[in-house]
């Protein structure tokens, strides 16, 4: 399609699908002669993600630059940079060189090595995670992080489930990044929800779920 049936059908006006070209959140076209190029599908779903960040999840041009940005630099590993491209709040001063630290580190790579998670001890999502867990233990030394990881392993299976052929890089990053930034404070609150409801039938008396010790998945050897 011309980019003029691009901007009709996508809803966006032509003088910002330029500047989303010019910025780098949108790819160009595949050039078909002067002053000519080509769009496709792949630039209308680039589009409604651009849209839904902004809209809904209230992020910044600048901020989904830089995730798209990271997204189309790292073809290997997209979803993946795109996420971890993403802004978040600084939180508490923690020293990396502490051995607080480094336990929580050590903590953290256990649990991605029995998981069988395909992650690096560099990416972003792993440093913040031995981030948080640094500050947990000082309060809870004992707090089984398991649990936290066989919630998150279904929703991660539901959320990016087995891609169809017909499925685009730009559809697969929609459901991940989406399912991040507009996700995330619906489970915060489905989780102070369900402390709320639980707190209040204990204090009555009555009859509740005793708790589950979580299980502990078990990495399947490499072929």
């Amino acid at each position: 399609m011309r980019v003029s049936e691009l901007s009709e059908r996508a809803g966006v006006p032509l003088p910002t699908i330029k500047f989303y070209i010019r910025e780098g959140l949108l790819p160009g076209g595949t050039p078909t002669g002067r002053n000519q190029a080509e769009y496709g599908d792949e630039h209308l779903e680039r589009l409604a993600l651009i849209r839904a960040l902004r809209d809904d999840a209230g992020l910044s041009v600048a901020a989904i630059a830089r995730a798209l940005r990271a997204a189309d630099a790292n073809k290997e590993a997209f979803i993946g940079a795109a996420i971890d491209a993403i802004e978040r709040p600084a939180g508490p001063r923690i020293d990396e060189r502490s051995s607080a630290f480094r336990q929580a580190k050590a903590e953290v790579l256990a649990l991605i090595e029995r998981r069988g998670w395909a992650l690096s001890e560099a990416d972003l999502s792993v440093r913040d995670a031995t981030r948080a867990l640094t500050v947990i233990r000082r309060s809870f030394p004992d707090v089984p992080i398991e649990i936290y990881a066989e919630a998150v392993d279904l929703l991660a299976r539901y959320e990016l489930p087995q891609p169809s052929k017909a499925e685009t890089p730009s559809a697969l990053l929609r459901y991940a990044l989406l399912g991040t930034v507009l996700v995330e404070p619906f489970l915060l609150a489905l989780r102070r929800m369900a402390h709320g409801s639980r707190s209040r039938r204990i204090k009555c008396g009555a009859a509740i779920e005793p708790a589950k010790r979580p299980t502990r998945s078990v990495r399947k050897p490499r072929r």
